[in-house]
């Protein structure tokens, strides 16, 4: 027989509570730092009430250490297979955390070493006794974090759906995957028959301790992260405003020679790595972005004045980088001043960089799908009021291109440069890069891709990709940008 408590806390899982978010611990190996994070998901209305900031090429450990370093970064998100960071900044007071589709993690704070969480925030009334098993999903690159309990306190739960899989790992996927939108939090797994019930529960209560040796099928899947992190603990909020903390068996620790410090070269100095396209070269070049601090051991080369992007500062630097293997830009976007440097440790002086300037140097070249685009026309540019900025396009001539995987078709549009804008506009939450138009106005966005996979352009159409776009005028539209 079951208790009157144990049933309170069983029934508890037909309560509709929707929590606002589920922080955690979680410990970067790569700075030896612990830090609070807390996944949410919210609406499109409360992305307006932030300022967004996109720096690529940044790991996902160095894309919370460097939020953290910022007084005004409150949150990010990480796309793992671009290495792209969206840091967001609140435009007011109060966060407005309104539920919805889309997810954001909210950096907290960062301590130096590994702890619990109850251990950061000094509680020590939270049970550290209950523990969750971590699962590796290699497809996936992410480690899910599980509780483990009894079948029977899945009682009052949703069947979704019903099937065989190989594996708890293989189940708990299906439920995250394509069930995901039908509610599914939880399975029961039976590792014997191969059974893998899909549940849809709308809350968990505190773990409900049995007399008798009760069948523990049952697993609730609180938490997917990427590899990178490792998670030492996580509060789980139930009804009633009860809390409990589910902690790792055992806390992660680091080798202290592998510790790094992402980003920050100097005291105060933060960098950023990231590609751009050299298109006169047909080229992608990997560039090291110097927020502020100081840059010492140059010298300067050549002062060009009336140079309207830090795009085509980058092309000025090329030459040199070839030949003496290191070029950096100074590059001043009030006065369009585009200054080059180049090491030199005999005569050298400091430079030091601030808001107003953009230091960048030139790391590495590498050649950019050279024969697909021999015979392309020079690169158009398109102003966009909306957005304030000039975009360069290159348009294609073949019809055979490797790299590009279409995102979706839109039907209805007036002309090409509204499908542009689209894509620009798409960017941020899906990657877009290039449209294929066609003379039906039809408009497909597509992405860019490390892969060899072939896109056919459409028949009487156009295929155009987006090289770049940088804060400009209409005036701009008629320079060599």
């Amino acid at each position: 027989m079951l208790t009157w408590q144990q049933c309170f806390l069983i029934c508890a899982f037909v309560q509709l509570w929707q929590c606002e978010g589920i922080e955690y611990a979680a410990y970067l190996p790569d700075s030896g730092m612990t830090c609070v994070l807390d996944k949410q998901k919210v609406c499109v209305e409360t992305f307006k009430t932030y300022k967004m900031k996109m720096v690529p090429n940044l790991s996902v450990q160095a894309c919370i250490i460097v939020c953290n370093q910022l007084s005004n970064c409150i949150a990010v998100k990480h796309v793992h297979q671009t290495r792209i960071c969206y840091m967001f900044a609140s435009k007011r007071n109060k966060t407005e955390n309104n539920i919805g589709p889309h997810t954001l993690t909210y950096v907290k704070e960062c301590k130096r070493g590994s702890y619990f969480l109850s251990e950061i925030k000094n509680n020590t009334s939270t049970n550290t006794e209950i523990f969750f098993i971590s699962l590796d999903v290699p497809e996936e690159e992410a480690t899910y974090i599980v509780e483990n309990r009894a079948t029977v306190e899945s009682i009052w739960a949703k069947t979704v759906s019903t099937s065989k899989h190989e594996s708890l790992v293989s189940c708990l996927v299906s439920c995250n995957g394509k069930y995901q939108k039908r509610g599914c939090k939880a399975v029961i797994y039976n590792p014997t028959t191969k059974k893998c019930t899909l549940l849809k529960i709308e809350t968990v209560s505190p773990p409900v301790s049995f007399k008798w040796n009760a069948e523990k099928h049952l697993f609730l899947l609180h938490l997917t992260v990427p590899w990178d992190l490792k998670v030492n603990s996580v509060l789980i909020s139930t009804t009633h405003n009860m809390t409990y903390e589910l902690n790792a068996k055992s806390r992660a620790t680091a080798n202290p020679e592998d510790i790094t410090h992402p980003r920050i070269e100097q005291a105060g100095r933060i960098s950023t790595e990231a590609f751009v396209q050299l298109y006169r070269y047909m080229e992608v070049c990997k560039i090291n972005v110097i927020h502020n601090g100081i840059i010492e051991n140059v010298t300067s080369v050549r002062i060009i004045s009336n140079v309207r992007s830090v795009n085509k500062c980058l092309h000025f630097c090329r030459p040199i980088h070839r030949q003496l293997f290191y070029c950096a830009i100074i590059y001043t976007r009030h006065n369009y001043k585009c200054e080059l440097l180049k090491k030199n440790t005999e005569r050298s002086a400091a430079y030091f960089v601030d808001g107003e300037n953009n230091l960048i140097e030139l790391l590495n070249c590498y050649p950019d799908r050279q024969s697909e685009r021999r015979n392309n026309p020079p690169p158009m540019r398109y102003y966009f009021k909306e957005t304030g900025e000039i975009c360069v396009l290159e348009f294609y001539n073949s019809t055979h291109l490797s790299g590009f995987n279409p995102i979706e078709t839109l039907e209805n549009f007036v002309n090409i440069k509204s499908c542009i804008y689209t894509c620009r506009l798409r960017f941020s939450s899906c990657l877009c890069l290039a449209i294929n138009y066609t003379m039906k106005k039809q408009c497909t966005l597509l992405r860019k891709e490390s892969n060899n996979d072939i896109y056919n352009v459409e028949s009487q159409s156009v295929f155009a990709e987006i090289l770049f776009c940088e804060p400009g005028t209409l005036v701009d539209e008629i320079y060599d940008f």
